[in-house]
């Protein structure tokens, strides 16, 4: 399976608001609201949104605008993309590992294309900060984990 680059919203007549999913060979639109979305994909990976936030809260004592952690290739962030009544219609989420940089209230991906959206430059790079943490931190937890196993290779098998 490709890995998502960005999830946005989308209004598709006689549904409502969808995703339109970008990964790294096309794009496709997904019924679900974007948030519904990534909440699946925790699901997916036996992990829980607010487990996730009650770590990162910890981590950081920030309590909003908190990173979506699925795993160690992907780890989001929220951005306002359009205006709408409802705050879970209006963010688009995309992927901190395809992020170049961010100039203005643009996202700029590795792939070239660029993200207009309605946060400013310090909300974006905030955002993109703390979705760099827990990215970070699923990777040091993997690494952990493949030290962990060779000590018990070395330990028990070798010796």
């Amino acid at each position: 399976m490709a890995l998502i680059i960005a999830i946005l919203p989308e209004e598709v007549k006689g549904v409502g608001i969808c995703s339109r999913v970008y990964t790294q060979n096309d794009s496709y639109i997904d019924y679900n609201t974007p948030t519904l979305m990534l909440e699946k994909l925790y699901k997916q990976k036996g992990k829980s949104k607010k487990e996730m936030d009650k770590k990162f809260t910890k981590l950081t004592q920030i309590k909003r605008n908190i990173p979506y952690t699925i795993d160690s290739n992907q780890v989001f962030f929220a951005f306002k993309f359009r205006q709408t009544t409802y705050d879970k219609q209006s963010r688009g989420f995309v992927n901190v590992t395809f992020v170049r940089e961010i100039k203005d209230n643009y996202i700029i991906l590795k792939t070239g294309e660029m993200i207009a959206t309605l946060n400013k430059q310090e909300s974006l790079i905030q955002n993109k900060n703390n979705a760099m943490i827990m990215l970070l931190r699923e990777i040091l937890k993997i690494q952990q984990e493949e030290n962990n196993a060779i000590r018990f290779l070395n330990g028990n098998v070798i010796s």
